[in-house]
């Protein structure tokens, strides 16, 4: 019975993880990277061409790139408003 409840927990907080990572990375992240990727390309990257999605697997990676350039830019965002540079 034990078993039963831990792997239920178990799966539990991996869904909320997933959910959280999902709406954090793929969504706050990529709208932080957008602009910049935008302005530091010069309007080139990401194409408007087509919509860019996280979970694209067609092998276009515009959406990942996006949202990492994003989280880097909150991390380094959040380390400067620490007084950490």
């Amino acid at each position: 019975m034990d078993d039963l409840i831990g792997e239920i927990g178990k799966g539990f907080f991996r869904g909320i993880g997933y959910f959280l990572a999902e709406i954090f990375f793929g969504t706050i992240c990529y709208w932080v990277g957008w602009p910049i990727c935008k302005l530091v390309t010069l309007g080139k990257y990401p194409s408007s061409k087509q919509a860019v999605y996280l979970e694209d697997y067609s092998g276009n990676n515009q959406g990942f790139l996006c949202s990492a350039v994003g989280l880097a830019a909150l991390v380094v965002g959040g380390l400067f408003g620490a007084g950490q540079f």
